[in-house]
């Protein structure tokens, strides 16, 4: 969708884009949260911790 596209969408339509974003985020982060823990669990480090930087954390 252009720039000109998108300011011309009603506010609905841009609400329901925003919810549609954040719903395929959100199953993103679990996803790579899952697989992060799968990760962890076969490299044999099952107990370590998530980085403290914050790293991944984008909705904080």
């Amino acid at each position: 969708m252009t720039d000109k596209e998108l300011r011309k969408a009603k506010k609905d339509e841009l609400i329901e884009m925003l919810y549609y974003l954040r719903t395929e985020a959100d199953e993103l982060k679990a996803e790579n949260d899952r697989l992060r823990a799968k990760l962890l669990l076969l490299s044999g480090e099952v107990g370590a911790e998530p980085p403290a930087d914050g790293a991944g954390d984008a909705d904080a």
